[in-house]
């Protein structure tokens, strides 16, 4: 059987731009919640994003501001 979403076109210019601004939207609102400077953490964390944005889109979701929504719903913010 296939899978329920076909597999996304990863050179396609519309998915990388979601991508994209997906990640330039949710990016900020991460680093708020991430107020030390310790650089492996801030790599860390913006790995993880893209794992995530990458994740939801092989799973259908192209709209950039559904990605960014979903991703940051689904992200361990730390609480001030």
């Amino acid at each position: 059987m296939g899978s329920q979403h076909p597999r996304p076109n990863w050179s396609d210019p519309k998915l990388l731009s979601a991508l994209t601004r997906a990640f330039e939207a949710t990016w900020p609102v991460i680093r708020v919640h991430e107020c030390d400077e310790d650089k492996p953490r801030i790599a860390e964390l913006s790995m993880e994003l893209s794992r995530k944005l990458v994740e939801l889109a092989a799973n259908g979701v192209t709209d950039a501001e559904e990605l960014g929504r979903l991703a940051l719903e689904n992200f361990p913010l730390k609480v001030a």
